[in-house]
């Protein structure tokens, strides 16, 4: 008390002094002048601003030391976005066979270009297949409504698809699509194949779509893959578990954290869609910017530091218990998995589905194809999906 009163009889200049003087510490000036590109910093994972310019605190060798946040971004997005494309553009069709089913009402432009998608990402996706596979590709909009109920592999989860449906024909949300098929499985009894496809609206063109909707294609027949090298053993794990408490769903979740079944599956898809480096970013910038600016997920308000980062992967490993994860999963699984093709490259990756059914639990998948609890996984891999949340 008798301090405040003395600094308000001071004159107005020196008493405004004295008082930044006692809350600001003294050395804050100095260790902002510090912060800089190569400069040593002190605690791993510590992000700073100076001169409106972003930082974080990178492991170079035995040092740490301070390194621009935005462009170690970019730099590990375009280093996994060479890598997958590296794989395609090497690959070939001999191990895909594909087969179109394709609406006469579906818009052409839009039957183009996922077509182009399917031809390019099959010279990737093929080279993860051990054989010749069938894969089908289906594209159909609101007006066959009718046949696809008459398609056992269509039909199950067709309900959900209609509210949509009826949006369209109101002329309305037409710049979405939507998944349709994601599987290979069983197609005519004793038959695995793949499955893949999208729903669009008649009244869509490539113009008009969002620019997020690109990748849903590649997204969806990217599931084929991941369902590849679980499916032949999965059933038999399961009849096997020693919890016979573990329903299959459970069961499930214990080996595929929606992370790796829905973000993984962006990080391929987002590379497979954009053509060009610059595409990539801007395609990441949209989606990112999307989320933050119109999107309900609370969870991507509290994605304000590293930790926080690290428990919001945590808590999205389980959409049973929370439910944001699905949604979430997308945007910090696909940001994560980025994170691990470029630091590892592509085959630790495919380490990952082909270790799918590896152990009890997909800590011991992870633990296995790259050498590392989740944990630390989510550890190492926060900066970078942080960077991509906090603007950095």
């Amino acid at each position: 008390m008798h301090r405040i009163a003395t600094i308000s009889r001071m004159k107005p200049m020196l008493a405004i002094a004295l008082a930044l003087s006692i809350a600001i510490p003294p050395t804050s000036a100095s260790a902002a002048a510090s912060i800089k590109p190569g400069a040593e910093c002190k605690k791993l994972n510590q992000v700073a601003t100076s001169s409106g310019v972003n930082y974080i605190c990178l492991q170079s060798g035995k040092k740490l030391s301070w390194s621009s946040q935005a462009a170690n971004y970019e730099k590990t997005k375009l280093k996994a976005y060479a890598q997958i494309r590296a794989g395609a553009d090497s690959g070939n069709l001999d191990n895909v066979e594909l087969v179109y089913h394709i609406s006469s009402s579906f818009p052409k432009d839009l039957k183009q270009l996922y077509t182009a998608q399917v031809e390019y990402a099959s010279k990737l996706y093929g080279s993860l297949f051990a054989k010749k596979e069938v894969v089908n590709i289906y594209m159909y909009t609101e007006k066959d409504e009718k046949y696809l109920r008459t398609q056992p592999i269509l039909a199950e989860f067709l309900d959900e698809h209609l509210p949509w449906f009826q949006a369209w024909r109101q002329g309305k949300d037409q710049e979405h699509n939507l998944g349709l098929a994601a599987w290979f499985k069983e197609g005519p009894p004793g038959v695995l194949a793949g499955h893949a496809g999208v729903l669009a609206s008649s009244k869509a063109s490539a113009k008009t779509m969002r620019k997020y909707a690109i990748q849903v294609m590649p997204h969806e027949y990217w599931h084929v893959v991941q369902d590849y090298y679980f499916r032949p053993t999965f059933e038999d794990k399961f009849q096997a578990r020693t919890d016979k408490s573990l329903d299959g769903l459970d069961f499930y979740t214990l080996h595929f954290p929606t992370t790796f079944r829905e973000g993984s599956a962006n990080t391929i898809s987002f590379a497979m869609a954009a053509n060009t480096k610059k595409e990539y970013l801007e395609l990441y910038r949209y989606f990112i910017t999307e989320l933050k600016n119109y999107s309900h997920l609370k969870l991507i308000t509290t994605l304000t530091s590293t930790l926080s980062v690290e428990k919001a992967l945590k808590k999205i490993e389980d959409r049973r218990t929370f439910s944001e994860a699905h949604e979430a999963s997308y945007p910090l699984g696909s940001l994560l998995y980025e994170w691990v093709i470029a630091e590892y490259g592509f085959d630790a990756y495919k380490k990952i589905l082909e270790n799918q059914m590896t152990g009890e639990t997909f800590e011991d998948n992870i633990q296995a194809s790259l050498g590392m609890s989740v944990a630390n996984l989510y550890k190492k891999a926060a900066p970078h999906i942080l960077a991509a949340f906090s603007g950095r």
